[in-house]
């Protein structure tokens, strides 16, 4: 099966969208894409990795025995090699995300492999890898996550991966804007 589908509400499968998130943003942290695309109109930092009985430690001793932000994974991953573009709306509700990833990025000494754009309107949700491509009517919000009807897919299809790739770069332009590199 290359592609799974997954129709969640208020009330079913919200630990499922949950799962596979952290899924998703944990094995970037062991092993980076080159580049991660992050597209999404509203982001939320919102507490994905449970962390609470230690068994991640490995990934991040600082991180301690708590639930790990979403910021925190992305910027292990930075750090671990990879590189980050995040894409999202100039909308106030983003900003304390950005902050954190930024100063995140900048602790790690890895700002350089950050690089954000924001667009004045963006519908687009998506988060793609090297080797996966999650896509659907979800925000990374709490609203998202937890709380709206969704529809999200996962593909593992080379020809998906590649195509949204290309997408992505004609619509939001260069990979590594900071260092003038190519993914």
């Amino acid at each position: 099966m290359t592609t799974r589908r997954i129709f969640k509400s208020r009330t079913s499968r919200q630990a499922e969208i949950q799962d596979v998130l952290c899924g998703l943003l944990t094995a970037e942290v062991i092993r980076p894409s080159h580049t991660l695309w992050l597209v999404s109109p509203w982001v939320t930092d919102l507490e994905l990795l449970d962390n609470r009985t230690g068994n991640f430690d490995y990934l991040e001793p600082a991180w301690g025995q708590r639930k790990v932000q979403i910021t925190e994974l992305l910027t292990r991953m930075l750090a671990n090699g990879g590189r980050l573009k995040l894409v999202t709306n100039r909308d106030a509700h983003n900003a304390r995300f950005l902050r954190h990833i930024t100063d995140r990025a900048e602790g790690y000494g890895v700002s350089e492999r950050l690089s954000v754009l924001q667009k004045d309107k963006l519908h687009t949700k998506g988060i793609l890898g090297e080797h996966y491509y999650l896509h659907g009517s979800m925000n990374l919000t709490i609203g998202g996550v937890e709380i709206n009807d969704e529809q999200i897919n996962l593909s593992t299809d080379k020809q998906s991966i590649a195509e949204a790739r290309l997408t992505f770069r004609k619509h939001y332009g260069p990979v590594d804007v900071n260092t003038g590199g190519t993914e």
